[in-house]
């Protein structure tokens, strides 16, 4: 008799034969249960909201991180929006994103897998090379270009993963169809690589990150991927803008202004009505047009791929009860915390009332109100909006005699109905109306 039979046959007459059946069936459960409770991967960790931002990026000092949840949303501070669909550098807009940072432990090529917990969960990420105490804001300002990106569609059939991969072929893969890696970095004993990886969608899994160094050394074999790293060139377009008065078509002088061109580059232009530059291709950049006696104006544009790239802008003349949509002065999240992206539209806002010093306004906050009813929630936060631009502007040296705010709430959505992001953004918005010349 065995070592487990024999209690069981002392138990049995006690207790009855029904009742070593049972024990049996529960100890085989056990016996089956346990192992997986043993080997089971851990839940994933849920990580902080200071790990959305550049600077408050995790270091990883091992090869693997995960399984962790990204933080909810994109941390403190919105640092990457207002990029195209389409743009092989850059994801349009963070959504729920983490930042990871490592070195380089020797002279090596670099590859890694971002892998999800589930196939079906949709993973991004772009891949930067530190530079400096200014990188996150350089990041945040988009003068920084990633040396590899991946923002291809998920793939199920290799369980959604992504990353680098010494197979691979292209250093960015842009949005939609595409191959689910990039190719091999070349990497320097200490260089310190920043990664930011983004899941469009909250509910997700988690994912973990498993990072790889192929040492390198002068007796191996070239290989292709060992090549040294060639610096990236943005392939540039020429931009001509001209500026044509709305209801004659005529060309008429003003002031121009280009946002998002490197601090090198020339980017104001007084008295002209056209300009000619070099520009980068799937960069954002706005124009802003003053000029005395007519409407603030801008737009917002991508050159993609053609060789010259050419923007017509009207401006209007002012007349009272005119409106300046300031669509490019971005707000936080239910917050009435102006984005840092926002600064240049303010100070063009400014140059219009230093342009026209007569001119009164009444600066108006509106939002994307979830209900018919206009709530006191809605009321003060649109106000309260309306008021911190009010404050910068007299910051800026704007007179506040000339000034007033008010917040509408929801009670004059464009449209009150919204079916899509962009119509709910359109509501969402802070005007300028003229309230005297």
């Amino acid at each position: 008799m065995d070592a487990l039979s024999k209690p069981l046959a002392i138990l049995a007459p006690r207790y009855g034969r029904g009742f070593m059946h049972i024990f049996l069936r529960l100890l085989l459960i056990a016996c089956l249960v346990l192992p997986y409770g043993l080997y089971a991967q851990n839940k994933p960790v849920q990580l902080g909201k200071t790990a959305s931002d550049c600077i408050g990026a995790l270091m990883i000092n091992d090869t693997v991180v995960g399984p962790v949840y990204s933080p909810p949303g994109y941390g403190n501070k919105l640092e990457i929006y207002g990029y195209e669909l389409g743009d092989p550098f850059f994801i349009q807009r963070e959504h729920n994103t983490v930042w990871y940072k490592f070195r380089a432990p020797y002279d090596a090529v670099f590859t890694f897998d971002l892998i999800p917990e589930v196939k079906e969960d949709d993973f991004d990420f772009m891949l930067f090379l530190y530079d400096g105490p200014n990188f996150c804001k350089d990041v945040a300002e988009g003068r920084k270009i990633p040396v590899r990106t991946n923002i291809s569609r998920k793939n199920i059939y290799v369980d959604g993963r992504t990353g680098l991969a010494e197979d691979a072929v292209e250093e960015y893969v842009p949005s939609g169809p595409g191959s689910s890696y990039s190719r091999a970095l070349r990497v320097r004993k200490g260089d310190l690589l920043y990664l930011l990886v983004d899941n469009p969608f909250r509910e997700n899994k988690g994912h973990s990150v498993y990072l790889r160094w192929r040492r390198t050394s002068e007796k191996e074999v070239p290989r292709e991927v060992e090549e040294p790293e060639k610096p990236y060139h943005s392939p540039m377009r020429k931009l001509r803008v001209n500026v044509i008065d709305k209801e004659s078509k005529d060309l008429i002088a003003a002031n121009i202004q280009v946002e998002g061109l490197p601090d090198s580059v020339q980017s104001s232009f007084p008295a002209v009505s056209e300009v000619m530059m070099d520009v980068v291709s799937y960069r954002t950049y706005q124009i802003n047009v003053v000029r005395k006696g007519y409407l603030l104006a801008f737009e917002t544009f991508i050159p993609k791929n053609d060789s010259l790239y050419e923007l017509v802008i009207p401006i209007k003349k002012m007349a009272l009860g005119d409106r300046i949509n300031l669509t490019n002065i971005k707000f936080d999240s239910d917050k009435t915390d102006i984005l840092e992206k926002s600064k240049p539209a303010l100070e063009q806002l400014s140059n219009f009332m230093r342009e026209n010093p007569n001119v009164h306004i009444e600066i108006q906050g509106h939002v994307n109100g979830e209900s018919r009813r206009n709530k006191r929630k809605y009321r003060k936060l649109s106000a309260a909006r309306a008021k911190a631009i009010y404050s910068e502007l007299i910051d800026r040296g704007i007179d506040k005699s000339r000034l007033t705010f008010q917040g509408y709430g929801n009670s004059k959505m464009i449209f009150p109905n919204p079916v899509n992001n962009r119509q709910a953004e359109a509501n969402r918005r802070v005007e300028a109306e003229v309230r005297s010349l």
